[in-house]
């Protein structure tokens, strides 16, 4: 039999004997009610971003903490100038941690007789301070009551996250335990599959640690938590991921698959190609779990590579976890980002040339700062950071390399020709890859779309050599999911958005000064607006997906129960909040940002396809391969590529340097096909380079004299 004991601090059976009429009445009220209560110490709390703890040791609590007697209750009282600057948990001696508060979730000054209360009916994110009352916290207490010893030391972690002249104090803080605690969440079998990660005692953090994973997949067929580990039982490297999620309860986490030996390993996972990094991603902030989904799938029926993803249901230790979405990571190989591959010895023209991947993001990894300054009212440069080859595997060379090549690409971009069909921009990009790049930002109005999170990839010279921009990555912030930077309001361009901290390239507004992009653009729209941005497509799309996560969003939501409160940044009106609710708000607000894009995506479609016209290249073919003394070229002028005058054509042999040895013609051509002999008796054996300029398009190919 539990304890029936009001407790302060440790336990306190001191009743007040001078008063025995009201003790009795207290005595029959803590029978009835079962209630335990504990308060813990107060203090100051670190303004440095630090986590601040506060303990309590908790003792006679009879029986583990379940759905009959557990954790009913936290109270506190917090003197803050400014709430929005405090992440709140509370973690019971077994490790388990609650997000009582967000951040900026919350707002004003101080929380004065704030009880936190996951029955509560009102969340605190819908209130003002000094929020007095009883509130539903962000987290769910409920995750205290399944079967954990309640007895021992318990903590609350404050966390002053803004290191400013706004410090605060707690002054007092208490637990209630009863007879009416929230309940767990239950889960024993989903129509998803079912991931379960075993860290036997360890805790996952932001530093990698080995820990057991196993995936369930039946198929078509129900997958159960006693089913056997069919998909993949292994081990496999984790940690948690992100820069913002990293605060949300609900954590995001990257894994890297291994075999007995502790190498790498890769697998196929659920119809996803071999690969051995994968992520887990929560998507916290996203109430529908669509919006990545959504993005990379549309992007991909445009033509592109993007993550594939499937959803899942994951257990940690045993705790039911949610929702999340089994990822690809961006890298180079044939089933991804399929570049040339580059080593170390890659230092010399033409393997120098690439591919390499790097994106726009924080300054947090090894990278360079953009050479023109970004989209900010100070005139802040954005930045760069290296990802294949990675930072620490990328030379010297390489890192120059590919800084000269954006530095040329920026300086083109600033200057008075950037348009111009032959020495602009079109030199070094491919641009119908930041035509859809565009598209899909300003369709989603993705807040992070330009200047966070932004993959871009160059390809070898022996393929065009060109830079284009993606894949997409990281949208679970787009399609009115924030509350800043204008991303919430259905009209209005997202790349004119200004920022000091991060800025946007403005070579998004030079694009849209060139007429020439801006026909391309409208023609590109017009053309997807027949099939994939379709209204009916998209509604389409987003309901059959929502109702794959039916069964699993209600699980989710009792476990991270956020519907109805305030998640940084969610512009969505929360009370009364459903998870439909918040599919129709995707609907409603797509259906209301396609008609403004319609009247703002202006010009004329080209005489030609806009591939046709971007990615056109001179045919050409030198043969035989490898070759002895002569090499024959053989090369195409194709009429698209002729205006009123004939074209300029130069056909060249370069060493392995890039430097040229043999001019073999040079001189202006009519449309047609021609055919070059190459004498090469002077030359050593070795590899040499091809290299056919007619007008504005440059092609290469790599040959071989043998010995």
């Amino acid at each position: 039999m539990k304890k029936h004991l009001f407790l302060s601090g440790e336990k306190n059976n001191n009743f007040i004997t001078k008063a025995p009429a009201l003790a009795l009445a207290f005595l029959l009220f803590s029978v009835i009610t079962n209630a335990q209560v504990f308060t813990g110490p107060g203090g100051a709390i670190q303004n440095n971003g630090i986590d601040t703890y506060y303990s309590v040791v908790v003792s006679g609590l009879s029986a583990p903490l379940d759905s009959t007697y557990g954790m009913e209750e936290v109270c506190l009282n917090i003197n803050h100038t400014a709430v929005d600057e405090l992440y709140i948990y509370l973690q019971s001696p077994s490790g388990h941690i609650v997000q009582l508060t967000a951040g900026s979730s919350s707002t004003g000054v101080n929380y004065t007789n704030t009880c936190f209360n996951s029955q509560a009916s009102t969340s605190v994110t819908q209130v003002t301070s000094p929020y007095t009352g009883s509130y539903r916290p962000i987290g769910n207490l409920g995750r205290f009551n399944a079967g954990q010893n309640g007895n021992g030391t318990w903590k609350l972690i404050v966390r002053d996250y803004i290191a400013s002249p706004n410090s605060g104090t707690l002054i007092s803080w208490n637990l209630k335990f009863g007879n009416n605690p929230p309940k767990p969440v239950t889960f024993s079998s989903s129509n998803l599959p079912i991931v379960i990660i075993n860290t036997s005692g360890q805790p996952i953090t932001e530093n990698e640690s080995v820990v057991d994973m196993g995936i369930i997949y039946n198929g078509n067929q129900r997958n159960y938590v006693t089913d056997s580990w069919n998909e993949y039982n292994g081990k496999t490297r984790i940690n948690i991921r992100g820069n913002t999620s990293k605060n949300f309860e609900k954590k995001s986490f990257a894994l890297e698959l291994q075999d007995g030996l502790g190498e790498e390993l890769s697998v196929p996972l659920l119809g996803m190609p071999t690969e051995s990094d994968w992520f887990l991603v929560a998507s916290y902030p996203d109430k529908t779990l669509l919006r990545n989904q959504l993005t990379y799938d549309l992007y991909r029926e445009m033509g592109h590579y993007s993550p594939r993803t499937k959803n899942v249901e994951v257990i940690i230790n045993n705790e039911y976890q949610g929702i999340y979405a089994l990822l690809e990571r961006p890298k180079r190989d044939d089933d991804r980002i399929n570049i040339s591959k580059v080593t170390a010895t890659d230092n010399f023209f033409p393997a120098i040339t690439g591919g390499y991947i790097f994106k726009i993001d924080r300054r947090d990894e090894d990278g360079w700062s953009s050479l023109m300054a970004g989209n900010s009212p100070t005139s802040s440069h954005f930045y760069y950071q290296f990802v294949y080859p990675q930072d620490t595997a990328i030379t010297p060379p390489q890192k120059a390399y590919i800084k000269d090549f954006m530095d040329s690409m920026e300086t083109t971009m600033n200057s008075s020709y950037f348009a111009n069909t032959t020495n602009g921009y079109s030199k070094y990009i491919k641009t119908s890859s930041f035509i859809d790049y565009f598209i899909i930002s300003e369709l989603s109005k993705n807040i992070d779309g330009y200047r966070l999170s932004t993959y871009l990839y160059k390809e070898n010279i022996s393929h065009g050599g060109k830079l284009n921009i993606g894949p997409v990555w990281d949208y679970d912030l787009a399609w009115h999911n924030c509350n800043y930077g204008n991303a919430y309001d259905p009209a209005g361009w997202e790349y004119q958005l200004p920022d000091t901290a991060y800025p946007a390239p403005t070579w998004w507004s030079r694009f849209m000064e060139d007429q020439n992009f801006k026909n391309m653009l409208a023609c590109r729209w017009n053309e997807l607006r027949q099939t994939l941005i379709n209204t009916s497509y998209l509604n389409n799309y987003i309901d059959a997906a929502a109702a794959v996560l039916n069964e699993a969003q209600s699980r989710n939501f009792r476990q991270w129960p956020i519907l109805g409160s305030y998640i940084a940044p969610n512009p969505q009106v929360q009370p009364n909040a459903s998870y439909q609710g918040e599919v129709d708000d995707l609907k409603n607000w797509i259906a209301a940002r396609i008609p403004w894009l319609d009247a703002a995506i202006t010009g004329a479609c080209p005489s030609v396809g806009v591939e046709e016209q971007l990615a056109m290249q001179p045919d050409m073919n030198g043969f035989p391969n490898p070759f002895t003394d002569n090499l024959r070229v053989s090369y195409k002028v194709p009429q698209e590529m002729i205006s009123n005058e004939a074209a300029q054509v130069k056909v060249e042999l370069l060493n392995v340097l890039g430097e040229p040895v043999k001019l073999v013609y040079s001189g202006s051509k009519q449309p047609g096909s021609y055919e070059e002999l190459i004498n090469t008796q002077h030359l050593a054996a070795g590899v040499y380079i091809v290299k056919l300029s007619v007008n504005d398009r440059v092609v290469y190919q790599k040959t071989t004299k043998a010995g």
